[in-house]
């Protein structure tokens, strides 16, 4: 019986919801969290790091970071996008007209332009400072330190949006109601 719930039952309309929900808050907090820890810690510590320390750190960091981040931003962005649709009906009443739907597409918004950043400012700059690390002998020193602060920067930038994208999502499912 579809929509009773008992001890062996299960309504399927709740378990799509809730594993919708799980992967979009657990890449969620992947990609915020790993932008979190680059401007909390990374950035202290490599400073921290004489220049060839430094060096062979972001050259094995780099990598990751070009994978990592965008993966986790766009699972977080996909889960997030079929979960607002799910829970909206799919109906556009929903979607755009309440101040629920209205919040959750302001917080998609806010997401893919936190995105389209990140990949234009900062993955573009992390490839090509790791272009320069990996030259025999890089003369390019003020060029890096600029890629370095445009990256840094949006790192900055990434984190304010993430905690605004955070503050809707709280708002929309404590304040607002379908």
């Amino acid at each position: 019986m579809e929509g009773t719930v008992g001890p062996h039952m299960v309504d399927s309309s709740l378990v799509v919801a809730v594993v919708l929900r799980f992967f979009h808050i657990m890449f969620g907090i992947a990609w915020i969290g790993a932008v979190m820890y680059g401007v909390g810690v990374m950035r202290r510590a490599l400073g921290r790091m004489d220049v060839a320390a430094r060096k062979e750190t972001m050259k094995k960091l780099i990598p990751v970071v070009e994978r990592y981040l965008p993966g986790s931003a766009a699972m977080t962005i996909i889960f997030g996008v079929a979960l607002y649709l799910y829970m909206g009906s799919f109906n556009p009443a929903n979607l755009v007209g309440t101040g629920w739907g209205l919040t959750l597409l302001t917080a998609l918004v806010l997401a893919l332009v936190a995105f389209a950043l990140g990949m234009v400012f900062g993955i573009g700059s992390a490839k090509k400072i790791l272009a320069h690390l990996n030259e025999e002998a890089c003369s390019h020193g003020p060029e890096v330190g600029a890629l370095q602060k445009r990256f840094n920067l949006t790192q900055f930038i990434n984190l304010g949006f993430g905690f605004a994208i955070i503050a809707l999502m709280v708002i929309a499912t404590e304040v607002l109601t379908l």
